[in-house]
């Protein structure tokens, strides 16, 4: 392909790559995308050589009042577009930068027109990059960088061309045949990609090795949150199972320090109730108190008097990607001890619940260690269990109206001789005498609990939970519901608990006075439908993919730079170590060589040393002069020769492989300028053209 022809079309591709990156954003409005796509694949079709669209490229001429027109319209519809329809400046600009796209592809003629066309594209990848910060982008740029390289080098090469065409006229054949080559070739290709390549490394290290000060100015920060149930003041019976049936993905959680964790669950504790009227859950209390920020980023959850003893508790620090949701609570498994992020403030309520100040507006990481506290043998083998007043007035509180809930808690637990015993009775008994369903609806009745233990028998998590609360608070063991995400399903590929919409989760927190808050589950395990197929390895590949790019590309901040500062350092410091011995175990048999011929050389008589050294400098002499003329030989064909003077050299090796086959073999005593009247005796016709390279 011709480099005119290879230049125009990268041109068009790289204008193309910037607006599907716009596209993909989905920032660019149907009115707009559409025509803009057509004058895109029109442009395309006539740089690729297509000949009826070239023919009616031709006739399309825009004159520089067509042009300002063009313009001006644009400049009003932005006006329109900024203070009618979007109202913002940053989507406004963008749907003129898309409008200043197309009207350049319109108009491009001169090379300025191309210069301006780069412009609006860079200004639309940059666009792109401030519009989303999801993994489908990383192919858009990387294909635009390669783009960028291609474009660039055929802009300087046919420029080149151009001009070295207007000022030089080849007068020799010599001359002609060192024209550089004006099409592209399997070298400048692979070189091309080549220098594309290197450029995608230098741009990832100046990524990694800036400094970061901060978002960008044009960072989108606003965006619709996605919408939870069951995490605020109040929660009515049943509103979790609209949810159930959600695929979206609302966090994911990583376990770095706990390689033998069980992968099958993980409870990630949200908000706890302990009021309840017959129809809803709600808090008795709202306050809530700061944490202590002991670092930067770093708050305290629990005081240190206050945390459970290591052998009564089992730690796990999670790490947490939280999508932007409608609630400001943070999530992470009982009890969370520390918690560190780029987070202002954080909050706790009186029945360790975490919450930020507002609701977030983008993506959150964060970090949690928590203390899974365990019940321990004492409580488990009690006969009785004295609770604390402040418990005991607070997390025994039943509904008037349950007395036919309660005579089913007395029967049930009678069969247990313990305060443990008949709360796992309780927690058997739901787990085996009802059905789990999501079409068991139970928001508008007037009492739902009834409803779920005594005529339909047949519910979710919520009512389980409820259930299992109220049946235990009747036989005197305090207990509180708790809302949150039960996490099952694990992906391999990224090291990682996936957390949907579907496994929002309620379940029982039972107190012992020695163990504190246990978790305790009465709902029956319902696996959700996960395929097991290629395509659902594959899509959980891509999904640790777009987490990997979030940390490395999205978060990546200048905490993470110091903390590859700091690893590169220690990685050094390892490597130095290891050099020094390695060295040392090279250094001892070369010292002891070294060693052995300072003794031999006091042994020797005095001149036998210099003599043999002598020798061997002799030795060397001679074999450099005996070298000398191949030496020469391959210094002047591989040593500098330019690219023209190479070509001459092939032109004259050629010439005299044909003179050759008609008869006139070039003596080597001969010189060029001799063998050149040979020829012009023997065979005048060629003469001129031999003479021409000779000379």
């Amino acid at each position: 392909m011709p480099f005119d022809q290879a230049f125009k079309l990268s041109s068009v591709l790289l204008a193309i790559i910037a607006f599907s990156g716009l596209v993909f954003a989905q920032s660019v409005p149907l009115w707009i995308a559409l025509p803009t796509a057509i004058i895109l694949i029109v442009k395309l079709c006539d740089a690729g050589g297509i000949s009826f669209v070239r023919r009616a490229m031709a006739l399309v001429i825009v004159s520089p009042a067509i042009w300002n027109v063009l313009l001006i319209g644009a400049f009003v519809i932005f006006l329109i577009d900024l203070t009618v329809v979007s109202q913002d400046l940053l989507p406004a600009g963008i749907h003129f930068l898309v409008m200043l796209l197309s009207i350049k592809l319109l108009t491009l003629q001169q090379r300025c027109d191309y210069r301006h066309l780069y412009a609006i594209s860079l200004m639309a990848i940059l666009a792109s990059a401030a519009l989303t910060t999801d993994a489908w982008y990383l192919p858009i740029f990387l294909l635009y960088l390669l783009g960028a390289v291609w474009t660039l080098l055929l802009y300087h090469l046919t420029q080149e061309t151009g001009e070295s065409s207007a000022v030089i006229t080849p007068t020799s054949t010599a001359a002609r045949h060192a024209t550089p080559p004006s099409r592209i070739t399997h070298r400048f290709f692979w070189l091309t990609n080549g220098v594309a390549v290197i450029t995608v490394g230098l741009t990832l290290a100046i990524f990694f090795v800036i400094p970061r000060i901060g978002a960008g100015v044009l960072q989108k920060t606003h965006g619709e949150a996605l919408r939870t149930t069951g995490f605020s003041d109040r929660v009515d019976l049943g509103t979790i199972g609209s949810v159930k049936q959600d695929p979206q993905i609302v966090m994911r959680v990583e376990l770095p320090d706990q390689p033998t964790v069980a992968k099958d669950r993980l409870y990630l504790r949200g908000l706890a109730y302990d009021q309840y009227d017959g129809r809803s859950w709600s808090h008795s209390g709202t306050r809530r108190r700061s944490l202590s920020l002991v670092a930067e980023g770093v708050f305290l959850a629990r005081p240190v008097g206050s945390r459970l003893p290591d052998s009564l508790s089992v730690p796990i620090r999670q790490d947490i990607l939280l999508e932007t949701l409608d609630t400001p609570v943070l999530f992470a498994a009982p009890f969370a001890e520390v918690v560190s992020g780029d987070f202002l403030a954080v909050q706790v309520d009186a029945m360790s619940g975490l919450h930020l100040p507002l609701s977030p507006s983008s993506r959150s990481r964060y970090s949690v260690t928590s203390q899974v506290p365990q019940l321990v043998a004492g409580d488990r083998a009690a006969m009785a269990l004295v609770y604390p007043d402040s418990i005991r007035s607070r997390y025994l509180q039943v509904p008037v109206e349950s007395q036919q809930v309660a005579d089913l808690a007395h029967r049930v637990a009678q069969q247990a001789a313990t305060p443990f015993g008949q709360t796992l009775a309780i927690q058997q008994h739901l787990l085996e005498n009802y059905r789990y369903s999501l079409e068991a609806d139970t928001a508008t009745l007037s009492h739902p609990l009834d409803e779920f233990l005594f005529v339909r028998k047949t519910g979710y998590c919520e009512h389980y939970a409820t259930a299992m609360v109220m049946m235990l608070r009747t036989v005197g063991i305090p207990a509180r519901l708790v809302t949150g995400f039960l996490a099952t399903e694990w992906n391999e590929f990224g090291g990682y608990f996936t957390v949907r919409q579907r496994d929002a989760h309620a379940w029982v927190e039972v107190y012992f006075p020695q163990s504190g808050w246990i978790t305790m589950d009465p709902t029956p395990s319902v696996s959700a439908a996960v395929g097991t197929s290629r395509w659902e390895s594959i899509r959980r590949f891509g999904e640790s993919f777009r987490l990997q790019w979030d940390r490395l590309f999205v978060r990546y901040s200048g905490k993470d730079q110091l903390a590859v500062v700091h690893g590169v350092r220690e990685g050094s410091d390892a490597l130095r170590e290891r050099v020094s011995g390695w060295v040392s175990a090279l250094s001892a048999p070369i010292g002891h060589v070294l060693n052995r011929l300072a003794r031999l050389s006091r042994i020797v008589q005095p001149g036998v040393l210099e003599l043999i050294t002598g020798m061997v400098v002799v030795g060397l002499a001679l074999l450099l002069l005996m070298l000398r003329d191949r030496i020469g030989l391959w210094a002047s064909m591989h040593l500098s020769i330019a690219p023209s003077q190479h070509a001459i050299a092939q032109l004259y090796a050629r010439m005299l492989r044909t003179l050759e086959k008609k008869g006139m073999a070039k003596l080597p005593a001969v010189t060029a300028a001799e063998f050149s009247r040979q020829v012009e005796r023997k065979w005048a016709v060629a003469w001129p053209m031999v003479a021409d390279v000779t000379a």
